[in-house]
């Protein structure tokens, strides 16, 4: 089918444009940590994008924005090439002969040999990431006690939550879990709304339906790649089975706020020349996963109120 010139040349140009995109997005950092250099790889060469201060890099005259022409006998072309010649510099223990391009020419630098003897800084890692939890509501004192009627409501609440996915048993259909965890939700706010009990409580039982609508999310995922694969309800999808996600999706919020996730996690999604490059994950794992932290935060829960007599 041909197509015309107009459309041919939109569609070349934003081939063209997404390839900048993605060329320019990818660093080079080889050895930065003794280096104190950054690369970022532009069209017709690689560019110094970044000096740390107080580094070899800094002491030797590199500047942002200067053009890389050569490094000891390589002329690199991409972070590949780049990466290969600071590793051969390395290993040999050598210095790194470098040649810019600045508006006044080209400047002949150097990285000392004693480069490689800098000591790697090491900052301590970042604490890991949490999971929503009531462990700090239950580790306060106890709340007043609550009306009868409002404990009874308490009660249904944590029973009908339990039926929501029982450990013993298979779930039935995600459209039946949908509507019966909707109306959970409903019920959640109209007790918040009466102020039958405290907001802390309200605010852990909250805590404890954010598991069971992840779980709604993983499962949708694996109902999705149910209908993609063209396979029976009758036949249980496997743990196994990965379903792919990208990084402004449900699935990728869903495993950003709940870390445990990582371990269902296969592939993460990556940007490519063209669009996105999807991730994947195992929802039916996930889904299992998440209903049963929500359970062990349901049991803290409503053990705490046990403790406190309501």
């Amino acid at each position: 089918m041909a197509y015309p010139r107009t459309m041919r040349a939109g569609v070349v140009l934003a081939v063209a444009l997404a390839a900048r995109a993605a060329w320019s997005a990818s660093p080079c950092e080889e050895d930065r940590a003794q280096t104190g250099v950054a690369l970022a790889a532009r069209e017709g060469g690689l560019e110094i994008a970044a000096v740390d201060p107080g580094s070899a890099a800094a002491e030797s005259g590199l500047r942002a924005g200067d053009a890389l022409v050569q490094v000891n006998a390589s002329m690199p072309r991409s972070c590949a090439d780049y990466a290969r010649a600071v590793r051969d510099a390395r290993e040999g223990k050598k210095a790194l002969l470098v040649l810019v391009r600045r508006s006044e020419g080209t400047v002949p630098l150097a990285l000392g040999s004693a480069t490689w003897e800098r000591a790697v800084a090491t900052a301590p890692p970042p604490p890991p990431p949490e999971a929503p939890s009531v462990r700090a509501l239950v580790a306060t004192p106890a709340p007043a006690p609550v009306p009868p009627e409002a404990r009874t409501s308490l009660d249904d609440l944590a029973r009908d939550l339990r039926a929501l996915a029982p450990a013993e048993r298979q779930p039935g259909q995600l459209a039946d879990y949908s509507h019966r965890l909707l109306r959970l939700h409903r019920q959640v706010e109209a007790f918040a709304a009466r102020r039958a009990a405290p907001a802390g409580v309200v605010d852990g039982v909250r805590t404890v339906l954010r598991y069971f609508d992840a779980a709604e999310v993983a499962w949708a995922a694996d109902e999705s790649l149910r209908e993609r694969e063209r396979r029976p309800r009758h036949v249980p999808s496997s743990e196994a089975a990965a379903a792919p996600f990208f990084a402004d999706s449900e699935a990728a919020a869903t495993i950003e706020e709940f870390p445990f996730l990582r371990a269902t996690v296969s592939r993460d999604p990556r940007p490519g020349l063209v669009g996105e490059s999807s991730g994947l994950w195992r929802p039916v794992e996930a889904r299992a996963l998440l209903w049963a932290h929500g359970r062990e935060e349901l049991d803290r829960l409503t053990a705490w109120l046990e403790r406190a007599g309501q």
